[in-house]
């Protein structure tokens, strides 16, 4: 998180806001692509490697391959049209970028792949330091680019540079691991798996990426852009927490379920909650009291007028990351029907609020009012899979969840 922001202060104050917000616009793409596909396979790993151990990698790979392949179709189908429409919706730069960091995520094929089997494991520490120097050779890749005065396409091939040598370890992990045997069935219940999660995935990139793509289709200018994903930038990597949390919850809590251990899996949630409001409920008013100040210092003057985007993206940020671990809660209890519905209505209601909001623009700033239309759209979430949840166990509640050991002690 603290290189994420370095190299963001780096493009802003070097690079400037159209390079800033051609790289954001461009990302959102490669974002959306990564939740769709990425994601889903991933966390039906998870799944599936809780379910039986002994779970091959060799499917996993077959899975994430062929998903791979659809990406590339997609890729190319929504280059074709967009040279063919009318002058074209997005620039020729923009297009670029777009295939440079889409084409990335196969680079880093082995971190994910490496990094997931050791979540499902449980080896959290080994997985998480594989992500950090993937994340820490990126963010010195983006300064060193912008540093030595590369334009966004040098900043580019410079992210993907870093991409292949942060995957030179996780692929001699893989080549150490047992990765089974073939089974058409098991890649078949892959499958089924993911699509199932594919409903919360797919509205998860939606969440990441949406706004920026709706602001290019309204025509905000790439500067503006720039500003916004300052704003938006801190929310960001604060949900950046809630995800890696999650995905070690999905694993714990079909452990727990499989040891018949509800009170624990109760106990885990109310503590989450409970740890979460302490550390950034104070950091949201700290952002409101003297936001103006910290973009001025860290950015520079002319970004100030990312601070209401600031504001809102803390926010649903922080709501977001309330929400996460009721959705592998209801995963994890294989209500698979509950957990696709509610994730519809949350990828429905990114689209409709955001959507809404830039026409409506209550704001006069199409900005912040997309950034406020996400934060109503997380509020919405949260309602949705508290109440799915709590047809589970009636403990649990909108606001928090009292675990039964603080329950008992009162």
């Amino acid at each position: 998180m603290a290189f994420g922001i370095l190299s963001s202060v780096f493009i802003a104050r070097i690079g400037g806001p159209a390079i800033l917000g051609n790289i954001s616009l461009a990302m959102s793409f490669q974002v959306l692509i990564k939740s769709v596909f990425t994601h889903t396979v991933n966390s039906a790993h998870l799944k599936m490697y809780n379910d039986d151990p002994n779970t091959g990698l060799k499917n996993y790979l077959a899975v994430f391959f062929f998903y791979n392949v659809i990406t590339s179709l997609l890729v190319l189908a929504f280059v074709a049209w967009n040279q063919m429409s009318h002058n074209g919706t997005f620039t020729e730069l923009q297009i670029t970028l777009i295939v440079i960091f889409i084409l990335q995520d196969y680079l880093m094929t082995p971190l994910y792949l490496y990094a997931t089997d050791q979540t499902a494991k449980l080896n959290i520490v080994r997985a998480n330091m594989v992500d950090f120097y993937a994340q820490l050779l990126i963010n010195i890749a983006k300064i060193a680019a912008v540093v030595l005065g590369q334009s966004e396409i040098g900043i580019a091939w410079y992210i993907m540079a870093a991409c292949g040598l942060s995957s030179i370890y996780p692929l001699l992990g893989l080549m150490r691991l047992n990765f089974g045997s073939f089974s058409l069935a098991v890649v078949k219940k892959y499958i089924r798996y993911s699509l199932s999660i594919s409903t919360s995935t797919i509205a998860y990139g939606l969440l990441l990426s949406f706004d920026k793509v709706l602001l290019g289709i309204f025509g905000v200018p790439a500067e503006q852009l720039g500003y916004y994903n300052v704003g938006n930038r801190l929310g960001l990597m604060v949900l950046t927490l809630g995800t890696s949390v999650g995905g070690i919850f999905l694993s714990v809590f079909s452990k727990n379920i499989s040891d018949n251990l509800h009170e624990k899996t109760m106990e885990q949630l109310g503590n989450y909650e409970h740890i979460i409001s302490i550390i950034f409920l104070p950091a949201v008013l700290v952002a409101t009291l003297f936001g103006e100040e910290l973009i001025t210092l860290v950015f520079g003057a002319r970004y100030v007028q990312a601070y209401p985007v600031l504001i809102f993206s803390l926010l649903f940020a922080f709501t977001k990351t309330l929400t996460i671990p009721y959705q592998n809660y209801l995963f994890a209890n294989n209500r698979l029907k509950e957990f696709r519905r509610t994730s519809i209505l949350f990828a429905i209601a990114i689209v409709v609020f955001t959507l809404l909001l830039a026409y409506l623009d209550w704001f006069h700033s199409l900005t912040v009012s997309v950034a406020f239309g996400l934060f109503l759209a997380c509020l919405f979430e949260r309602i949705l899979f508290t109440q799915a949840a709590r047809v589970v166990d009636p403990q649990i509640n909108f606001f928090s969840t009292q675990s039964p050991s603080s329950s008992s002690a009162a």
